[in-house]
């Protein structure tokens, strides 16, 4: 009983999952990097829930999932937070300790703002923050090399990030 977050390839996913559907497909906001592979998805698993902000850019068949609600999955019960900022309608889902972010937050940084506003995305990752901190973070994308090289140039006597950044290599 598993769950996929923002499939923006179908590929890797059917080469991974073969015949075994998911229980639903959980969306964090609409970008085809994370919504890409849903149609084929759905072809392939012919009536696959698929959860996802209220935003008319999202894949058709998109069952809305609201900030505040828990969704109940199969045994899954996933909490779903608002991550508005890198996109006014982006969601993050909480489910057995795990966060999934897509990009509000990443390791070492967190993601640029093209729609929402600077007071959303701090409301944002004060909420993300506030999460216990056993919680683990599942984001969108890897770029912790590069966010670690950029506030390096910042903080370039910084010892905790250039042991974070020797980690993380």
């Amino acid at each position: 009983d598993w769950l996929l977050v923002d499939p923006g390839d179908a590929a890797p996913v059917l080469a991974h999952a073969g015949a075994t559907a998911p229980l639903a497909i959980l969306l964090t906001h609409h970008h085809g990097d994370h919504v890409g592979g849903v149609a084929a998805l759905q072809a392939h698993w012919p009536g696959v829930a698929v959860y996802g902000p209220q935003d008319p850019r999202m894949p058709s068949g998109t069952r809305t999932a609201l900030p505040g609600q828990v969704l109940s999955i199969g045994p899954w019960q996933v909490e779903v937070l608002d991550a508005g900022g890198h996109t006014r309608s982006h969601l993050a889902y909480l489910a057995a300790d795990h966060l999934f972010c897509g990009d509000a937050l990443f390791s070492l940084g967190c993601g640029r703002m093209f729609e929402g506003t600077p007071a959303q995305m701090l409301a944002s990752l004060d909420r993300l923050a506030s999460l216990p901190d056993h919680t683990q973070v599942c984001c969108g994308h890897e770029y912790t090399l590069a966010n670690a090289a950029f506030a390096l140039a910042v903080e370039p006597h910084n010892a905790a990030l250039q042991h974070r950044l020797k980690e993380a290599q």
